[in-house]
């Protein structure tokens, strides 16, 4: 950990117009504890009055925090993937870093019990896709941000459920984070060019007789896929064959496993991926930093 004495030396230098000083008071910076961010963002907002020292500092900060929690991600996908939202949280923090995992779970429970209200037994998986249509995209007004879908945003959790606007991966996030705590047995499908969910049905979720408002299904898909569903256009159903035609038209190789629910790894990997994309598209550094974590991560 930097001593205070000598990041406010190195800060010094972040106004220097020579590029190599300037890099180098970015590199020695960016090694700074994500506790000692604070401190960082205080100069930011009360010491700097350059903009280029603004730009490079904003730049030192990003790095510590995509650095730190970059690597509690890691640390998730090797110990225990089950729990989704926590790397959610991680990458949320990137941008955002008072989101607490605690804060996304009681905004997924309040979509769960508002879903749960409706529901009754022996319903159908249909019925049941439907009430879930109905409670995320009529009555909180989930919707696709086509108007602005290059944002990064769409790829910060918090930011989803707070505006209720997302790319196709982050709003069937939702979905599926809502669905499998009722019990309901909905599961991501990783298109190279969309992401989608499908229904996945087996014995122990054919009926109602083993839901609850406790129980959450398991995060790894067993049994047959009854039919698909698009998040993106408003919970749209569809059937293999209609998938299949679908990625035949987008110029797609029609590979099996594209057909088959994903894991939360891959889950994250494409929200990683989408957040570069936002990044390099506007031609921002930060996305550099986003890319070694992926490439860690694929590692």
């Amino acid at each position: 950990m930097l001593e205070d004495s000598k990041i406010k030396a190195l800060l010094s230098l972040l106004e220097d117009p020579d590029e190599t000083v300037g890099n180098s008071a970015i590199e020695a910076l960016s090694q700074c504890h994500i506790d000692q961010t604070p401190l960082l963002d205080a100069f930011l907002y009360t010491h700097i009055d350059s903009e280029l020292a603004k730009q490079r500092l904003e730049f030192c900060i990003d790095s510590i925090r995509i650095q730190h929690f970059g690597q509690q991600i890691l640390d998730w996908k090797a110990k225990d993937s089950s729990d989704l939202i926590l790397p959610l949280a991680y990458i949320a923090q990137f941008k955002y870093p008072d989101v607490k995992p605690e804060h996304l779970r009681e905004q997924i429970e309040s979509l769960r019990l508002d879903a749960w209200l409706e529901f009754h037994y022996d319903l159908t998986s249909f019925e049941k896709v439907k009430i879930l249509n109905y409670i995320l995209f009529q009555l909180h007004g989930f919707r696709a941000n086509e108007a602005d879908f290059l944002n990064p945003d769409n790829s910060y959790f918090n930011q989803v459920l707070n505006t209720k606007k997302g790319n196709p991966i982050a709003l069937s996030i939702v979905y599926i984070l809502v669905a499998q705590r009722l019990n309901i047995p909905v599961y991501g499908i990783n298109l190279p060019r969309h992401f989608i969910m499908a229904y996945v049905e087996d014995q122990e979720t054919e009926n109602l007789d083993h839901f609850n408002d406790k129980q959450s299904i398991s995060h790894i898909a067993k049994g047959e896929i009854k039919f698909y569903i698009n998040a993106y256009n408003g919970g749209g159903v569809f059937n293999q064959e209609q998938l299949s035609n679908i990625i035949k038209e987008m110029g797609l190789p029609l590979h099996p496993q594209n057909l088959l629910p994903c894991s939360n790894e891959a889950i994250i990997l494409r929200v990683l991926m989408n957040l570069y994309n936002s990044y390099q598209a506007s031609g921002q550094s930060i996305a550099h930093q986003i890319d070694k974590i992926i490439q860690a991560f694929q590692a």
